[in-house]
C-alpha cells in the first residue's frame, strides 16, 4: 500500500508541476510557448482506456487522495498527508486547463479586437517587435473552423465593443488614458500627437506564459468631446481565449468611471 500511495502521490505532484512550470519554462527559454501548451494538454487531456477517457492529472489526484486517506488511517500518517496534499495540488492545478478549454469554447478563434473595423488604430511602435501575428488588421480573413471573417466573428461575439465618446477634451482624455493604462499593468510604448489626435500605444505581458498583447488607444476630438477607439491584438497565437476583448471592456469600464 505504501508503494502505491507513494507512486500515486508522485504522479499527482508531477502532473501539477507540469502545468505550473509550463509558462515559466517558456519564459525562461527552456521550451517554446507551443511546447508549454502541449505539456499542459498531455497531463490534462483524457487518455482513452477502453470505453472511457481519463485525464491523467485528475486520475492521479483521485488515486492519491484515496490511498492517502487509507494510509492515514492505517498508521502511515505522514505518507497519507503527503498524498492528500499532492491530490489537492493536482486538483487545483487541473482546473487551469479546464478553464482554458471553457474560454476557448466560449470565444471566437480570433486574436485581434478593435472598435473600428474600417480604420482600426494602427500598431506602429511595436510593428517590428518579435511576433508571429502581423501588426496589420486582417478583418477580412476567415476564422479557422468557421465561415465568418475576423470582423464578423467579433461583431457577433462582442457587439458591445464599439467606439466611445467621453465628455472631456482631447488632452484631458489622453491623461486619463495614461493613468488607466498604467493601472492595468501595461507598459507604454509610444505617445504620438498628430493633426487628427492622440495615438497611445502600450503592451500587456501575461504573468504565466509571458504572452505580449499590443494595446492601442486612438483619441479624436469631436467638438468639446473626445472619441475613443481601441485595439488589442496578441503577438502570438491563433485564439486569445477572449483576453483581448476582456481587456478592451475593462479599459472602457475604467474610462467610464473616470469621465462619467
Amino acid at each position: 500500500m505504501r508503494i502505491l500511495t507513494t507512486l500515486f502521490a508522485l504522479a499527482a505532484i508531477g502532473c501539477a508541476l507540469a502545468i505550473a512550470v509550463a509558462g515559466p519554462g517558456s519564459q525562461m527559454g527552456w521550451w517554446s510557448w507551443g511546447d508549454g501548451l502541449t505539456l499542459i494538454r498531455k497531463v490534462s487531456a483524457p487518455v482513452e482506456l477502453g470505453p472511457i477517457g481519463l485525464p491523467p492529472i485528475f486520475t492521479a489526484a483521485v488515486l492519491a487522495a484515496i490511498t492517502g486517506v487509507v494510509s492515514f488511517f492505517t498508521g502511515a500518517r505522514g505518507l497519507g498527508a503527503f498524498a492528500v496534499i499532492a491530490a489537492i495540488a493536482a486538483g487545483a492545478l487541473g482546473t487551469v486547463p479546464l478553464q482554458m478549454r471553457a474560454d476557448f469554447e466560449a470565444n471566437p478563434f480570433i486574436h485581434d479586437v478593435t472598435t473600428d473595423f474600417d480604420n482600426p488604430p494602427q500598431i506602429v511602435a511595436a510593428a517590428n517587435e518579435e511576433r508571429i501575428n502581423p501588426p496589420d488588421y486582417l478583418g477580412d480573413e476567415i476564422v479557422p473552423m468557421s465561415e465568418q471573417t475576423v470582423a464578423e466573428a467579433q461583431r457577433e461575439a462582442f457587439p458591445d465593443i464599439q467606439p466611445q465618446t467621453v465628455n472631456a477634451g482631447l488632452d484631458e482624455t489622453a491623461e486619463i488614458v495614461r493613468e488607466i493604462i498604467k493601472g492595468m499593468n501595461m507598459t507604454m510604448l509610444d505617445e504620438t500627437l498628430t493633426d487628427e489626435g492622440w495615438r497611445l500605444e502600450a503592451a500587456y505581458t501575461s504573468r504565466w506564459f509571458g504572452f505580449v498583447d499590443d494595446f492601442v488607444v486612438r483619441l479624436t476630438p469631436e467638438g468639446s468631446m473626445t472619441r475613443v477607439d481601441v485595439r488589442s491584438k496578441s503577438r502570438v497565437g491563433g485564439s486569445d481565449l477572449g483576453a483581448n476583448a476582456a481587456r478592451v471592456r475593462a479599459f472602457f469600464e475604467k474610462l467610464d468611471e473616470a469621465t462619467g
